[in-house]
Order: structure tokens, then C-alpha cells, then sequence
């Protein structure tokens, strides 16, 4: 058992790799700390109910029983000493798996180990407290509860940063804490929001998804909050908003950086106190939702031009979860792309893609990101037609076409300003008029590929411009482009 003072801990780490073993025990030797170790979960349990360790450190994949099933028996054992899981196989569903079952924390191998160090003092701090007060062991998991499998669509991964959210997903599934989904379109930002509701007490409770890009300003706040009858014209009859109908579940908000400030006030209320109001409507309602929020732009950033309150920024980033880009974890692209053919209906996925076919999908940009590839996986399922894929079966990579010179541009430009001076100067005498001329045959070109280079997100457009997401939306609406 670890001393109250802290002064030492005894640790049992259970691996059937000496390296490993070896490991945990000079690291934690140098902390001041005992180490036994033990090479399967059946000489494990022997060792822990003999000597009542602090802490656990388990592997998955042992000989004989694995780790997972002996689980809540170490928990049981040691009078529920913090048990944290290693494997060198993560995923989300063993990452859930693990802490539903009771693991405090959940390593992926190969881990750094300031990784692991920081893990092991964090456990050994809340084991030496709980002995300290017996009283804050009320958070006992129900060892009998297996992890529910997601349904549809679900996250893959083996990169460091993948197995980083899977570990985050399962350590803050079951709390109330909201949780900031960050990445670039098509990373997989809304299946997070869905693993974290489908693995939380909320989970038999709505989840309801909602972007407030798609609606109006005037609209959005009926939308989230409701309205009473009469608030505005064409309110003829009380509506509920979705902080009424997701009550008992979870709300995800998508591309939360578009949310009109007055909104943002709205939200931080409901954050702050847990109550809300219908539009039109004074008498406060209470809340009993999950918020979940994402966004594909630095909010960082919306915070110090003034476009995102920090207070709220504050209280939506409890977690921050990130995606990265999939060109920043190729060692996932196979992965993704064996799982997206099964779903595909090829049983024969695991030697339908050679080598080659492979190192083709790894160079490629993948600005699309995980969706694209999918995409991409789909139509060459289709046009295989049971045969092996090849390259020629998916979307040839994006064309980047070179960008015109300065020189061509200046004499493009310095043409058309000499016809349209010309012009004017006939039509109008002195009046003039070119620049507004020029602004509008250049403004719905520049808004298209701003738009199109975000992925159809606004306020990132905004950004890129640098102007008011307002002004881009009534220039946008002045050149009917809003669509």
C-alpha cells in the first residue's frame, strides 16, 4: 500500500514483456517508488491481493486471461487502487472499454515515457488521497457495464494523435464537461461528438446535431431556444428549441464560430446557469443537456479580433479534442481505407488494395481529409466490380494550377482599367465609376474561391479576406451568392 504522507507507493506492473517491466521499474525506482511486476493476469491477482498495490499498470494482451476480462478483479483486490491500461492495439472501443470497466488512465504502445510517468504520479496522487479519505472513493464504475459498440460510422486510427482522442473520448464520456471538437473539414469532428454521447450516461437520451451556419440570425435563436407564439411575425404557435427536445441527452453545435455574438450571449447563459428562454418569452426554463462544439477555425484567434466572446471560449473548452488533417497521420490512410471498403460490402478488402495502391493513396493531399477518402474508397469499390482496385478507379488528386504571374496580372489588369476608363469617360463624362466596376467583376470570383477553399465555411472565408464575416455575408448577398 502507498504511505498517506506520499513518501512511497507500491507498484505492481503486469506485462509479459521484460523491456516493459524493466522499464516502469528504473522510472519508478528513481520516483522513490517499490516495483513488483508480473508476467500474466493470473500471477498478477496472486501478487495484488497478497501485497495490496497502489497502483496497477496492466497490459491487454497478456498469456492466458487478457487484461480487460481481469480487470474489475484487480479493482476488487486492491480495494480499487487505480489501475492503468496499456496495449499496443488502441482503439476507441478498448480505450472505452477499459475505463467503463475502471482503468483510471489508458497508455498506447509504443508511449514516451514522460507519458507514462505523468500517468503513473497522477494515479499514485489520487490512490494516496483515497487513503487519505475514504470517503472520496464513491467513484466506483460498474465493472459489469460492457462498452456499447457505436452504431453506423465510427473512428479509426492508430496514429498517436488518434489513439490522444480515443484516450480523451473514454476519460470524459461520462461527465457532464463540455467538449471542444477541433479540425479541418472532413477529419471526422461530428463521429467524436457521437462516440462521446454514445458512450455516456446520456446515451439512451436524444443527441441532436445542429449547424447554426444553416440558419438566419433572426432564426437561429428560435431554433436553439424556441419561441412563444406571437414573438415574431409568422411565430403563430409555441415552438420548442433544442435545448428542450435534446432534454436528458446531448446537443452538438457544428462550426461553432459562426454564432452571432447576441447568440453567444444566449449560450454562455445556459453554460453558466443552466437556464434559458424561449424567444418572446421572460419566465426561465431549466436545462438538462450535454453541449458538445465544433469548429474548423481558430477560435483562438476569433477571441482576439473580437468575433468569439472568451468567456465562452472558456467554458466550451472544458476538453479540447483535436483532429489533425489526414495528411498529418498517413500511417492511418490503409487503416481507413480497408474499413471503408468492408463497409463498402467487399469482403475481400484486406487483398482487394496491393502495396502499390496503397503508397498511391499516401501521397496524395487529401485536402477532403478522412471524408474524401471515403468518397474516393466508395466509387472504386463501385467501379471494381469485385476485381482488385486500382488507381485508375478513384478521383485523380485535386489540380493545383499554377498562379498567374505578377506580370500578366499587372498587364491583365492595367487592360481592362484602360477600356473601362475609356468607357466611362464616354458614357459619363467625369462621373467615373471603375473602381465599383472593377469590385464587382473581381468580389464574386475572389467570395467563390474563398468559399470553396474553406469548404463553404464563412467565417473562415472572412478571415482569409480579411473582413467582417457580416460584410462578406451582405457582399455575398448583394451578388447572389449566398447559396
Amino acid at each position: 500500500m502507498s504511505n498517506p504522507d506520499g513518501s512511497q507507493a507500491l507498484v505492481l506492473v503486469v506485462d509479459d514483456e521484460p523491456s516493459i517491466c524493466w522499464g516502469f521499474e528504473r522510472m519508478l525506482q528513481q520516483e522513490g517508488h517499490r516495483v513488483v511486476t508480473a508476467s500474466s493476469a493470473e500471477e498478477g491477482l496472486r501478487i495484488a491481493a497478497e501485497q495490496r498495490p497502489a497502483l496497477v499498470v496492466l497490459d491487454v494482451r497478456l498469456p492466458g486471461e487478457d487484461g480487460l476480462s481481469a480487470l474489475p478483479r484487480f479493482l476488487e483486490v486492491t480495494h480499487q487502487a487505480p489501475v492503468i491500461v496499456m496495449t499496443a492495439f488502441g482503439d476507441l472501443q478498448t480505450a472505452v472499454g477499459a475505463v467503463q470497466r475502471g482503468a483510471t488512465d489508458y497508455l498506447t504502445k509504443p508511449f514516451q515515457l514522460d507519458t507514462a510517468l505523468q500517468a503513473c504520479r497522477s494515479a499514485i496522487q489520487l490512490s494516496q488521497n483515497a487513503a487519505l479519505n475514504a470517503a472520496q472513493n464513491n467513484a466506483q464504475v460498474d465493472a459489469n457495464r460492457a462498452a456499447r459498440p457505436p452504431r453506423g460510422e465510427r473512428l479509426v486510427g492508430k496514429s498517436p494523435a488518434m489513439q490522444q482522442a480515443f484516450r480523451l473520448i473514454a476519460m470524459v464520456a461520462d461527465s457532464d464537461l463540455s467538449v471542444l471538437i477541433t479540425g479541418e473539414t472532413g477529419t471526422g469532428k461530428e463521429l467524436v461528438a457521437a462516440a462521446v454521447h454514445q458512450h455516456s450516461t446520456r446515451r439512451a437520451g436524444p443527441y441532436l446535431p445542429v449547424a447554426p451556419v444553416t440558419f438566419s440570425a433572426e432564426l437561429l435563436e428560435s431554433e436553439l431556444f424556441g419561441h412563444a407564439r406571437g414573438a415574431y411575425t409568422g411565430a403563430v404557435q409555441d415552438r420548442a428549441g433544442v435545448f428542450e427536445m435534446a432534454k436528458g441527452g446531448t446537443l452538438f453545435l457544428d462550426e461553432i464560430g459562426d454564432l452571432p455574438i447576441p447568440t453567444q450571449i444566449k449560450l454562455l447563459r445556459v453554460l453558466e446557469t443552466g437556464q434559458y428562454s424561449r424567444v418572446g418569452e421572460a419566465t426561465p426554463r431549466q436545462s438538462d443537456v450535454r453541449i458538445l462544439a465544433a469548429t474548423n477555425s481558430d477560435l483562438g484567434v476569433a477571441v482576439a479580433e473580437g468575433r468569439f466572446r472568451k468567456d465562452l471560449f472558456y467554458r466550451l473548452n472544458s476538453v479540447h479534442i483535436h483532429l489533425p488533417p489526414l495528411r498529418e497521420r498517413i500511417e492511418d490512410i490503409e487503416l481507413l481505407a480497408h474499413h471503408f471498403l468492408r463497409e463498402s460490402g467487399r469482403e475481400d478488402a484486406e487483398t482487394a488494395m496491393d502495396a502499390s495502391f496503397i503508397e498511391q493513396l499516401c501521397q496524395r493531399p487529401w485536402h477532403g481529409n478522412v471524408r474524401e477518402l471515403r468518397n474516393a474508397i466508395e466509387r472504386a469499390a463501385v467501379l471494381a466490380r469485385g476485381r482488385p482496385l486500382s488507381v485508375a478507379d478513384i478521383p485523380p488528386p485535386e489540380q493545383h494550377h499554377a498562379p498567374t504571374t505578377v506580370g500578366a496580372l499587372d498587364q491583365a489588369v492595367a487592360a481592362w482599367c484602360q477600356q473601362a476608363l475609356q468607357r466611362f469617360a464616354d458614357e459619363n463624362g467625369a462621373k467615373g465609376g471603375v473602381h465599383e466596376e472593377l469590385l464587382r467583376q473581381v468580389e464574386p470570383i475572389l467570395f467563390r474561391i474563398a468559399l470553396e477553399h474553406t469548404g463553404g465555411n464563412r467565417a473562415r472565408a472572412a478571415d482569409l479576406l480579411g473582413m467582417h464575416r457580416g460584410t462578406l455575408r451582405e457582399r455575398l448577398r448583394s451578388y447572389d451568392l449566398e447559396n
